[in-house]
């Protein structure tokens, strides 16, 4: 099968003809409909710091997928041959104390799929029974396959009541704009967006943000009721801090390439904020809510789908991803 590989701890990846993978036990075997690009992916393939302490080559990567199931080698309660289904990327022990207490998606022994173990782009991908996902076959195959930004977006806004407020979203990448979307739909009363890139900034107003800007204007500093800051940009963030009004709540899920400064006394004393961060998805009550905000049609993604590749088309599609000039990439196998 097509595989796209990371081979070398070097910039770069490779796409190669490999063997189809086998199933191990309470693995699922699937031929992969669509698989979408994530930030993360543009990661390793400039082979950052991050991806550095992170992958250990060679590796498929990839984990934004929406599969068919071909075979099952284990026990499974709900799922069958036939199904579609998408993969959480949060590979959880069950065993630790975060598992135990209701916080897969923050295992202590975590593995990430396409990260430390093979992933999705490639025409077959083995998952684990134990983070698939059914998916429910009303909703288009193309959303199947980008509920992750989306249960990203979901799992922001539900650190914080949103309804009735006024809403900064900080980053326009295919997360913040499904932020965008989240907030709208769970009742903010007004949201106002920040974007360097003009492409995503139309893509925000598509989303439903009431108003959208390079520059946050003056007359918006500290005057929002909740921050959500989705782009890990250094300038971003300060923005983030400064928007924020007294008493106001910060959510955290952009990641900053670098350390970054910020002003303990003005911001977390003078104005008492609350700042939560949040990693990945619950699992599996944000997936609930995720499809039901799609089967409901309340969150519509193909409005950030831009760009449709054949995987073979991997390093073109990087560069349109790297370009910042797209919504959400598509890959098919």
């Amino acid at each position: 099968m097509l595989a796209v590989v990371k081979e070398q701890k070097t910039k770069g990846v490779r796409l190669k003809q490999v063997p189809v993978p086998k199933p191990q036990k309470d693995e699922l075997l699937i031929k992969v409909k669509i698989v979408s690009i994530c930030g993360t992916d543009v990661n390793i393939y400039d082979w950052t710091p991050w991806a550095q302490s992170h992958i250990n080559p060679p590796i498929i990567v990839g984990h934004e997928v929406v599969g068919e199931v071909v075979e099952i080698n284990g026990k499974s309660k709900n799922i069958k041959v036939g199904d579609l289904i998408s993969s959480e990327t949060h590979i959880f022990c069950g065993r630790c104390y975060q598992c135990k207490i209701g916080n897969k998606h923050i295992c202590e022994n975590m593995q990430l799929f396409g990260i430390g173990r093979n992933g999705g782009f490639a025409q077959y991908a083995t998952v684990p029974i134990k983070t698939s996902w059914k998916n429910d076959k009303t909703i288009p195959l193309e959303e199947m396959s980008s509920q992750e930004p989306l249960g990203n977006a979901v799992h922001v806004i539900h650190r914080v009541n949103v309804k009735g407020k006024t809403v900064l979203v900080t980053g326009l990448g295919p997360t913040g704009l499904c932020a965008v979307a989240a907030a709208k739909a769970y009742g903010a009363k007004k949201i106002i967006a920040l974007n360097r890139g003009s492409y995503r900034r139309v893509l925000g107003k598509k989303m439903g943000a009431d108003e959208v800007y390079e520059k946050l204007p003056e007359k918006y500093l500290n005057k929002m009721d909740v921050v959500l800051e989705m782009s890990g940009n250094e300038i971003a963030i300060q923005t983030a801090f400064e928007a924020a009004r007294i008493k106001a709540t910060v959510i955290i899920f952009g990641i900053p390439k670098k350390d970054i400064s910020l002003n303990f006394g003005k911001y977390f004393i003078d104005k008492e904020l609350t700042v939560k961060g949040v990693f990945g998805r619950k699992i599996w009550e944000t997936w609930e809510d995720v499809s039901e905000l799609l089967k409901s049609k309340k969150v519509d993604l193909t409005k950030i789908i831009t760009h449709r590749f054949k995987l073979s088309e991997f390093e073109k599609a990087m560069e349109v991803m790297k370009s910042g000039e797209c919504g959400k990439i598509l890959l098919i196998p």
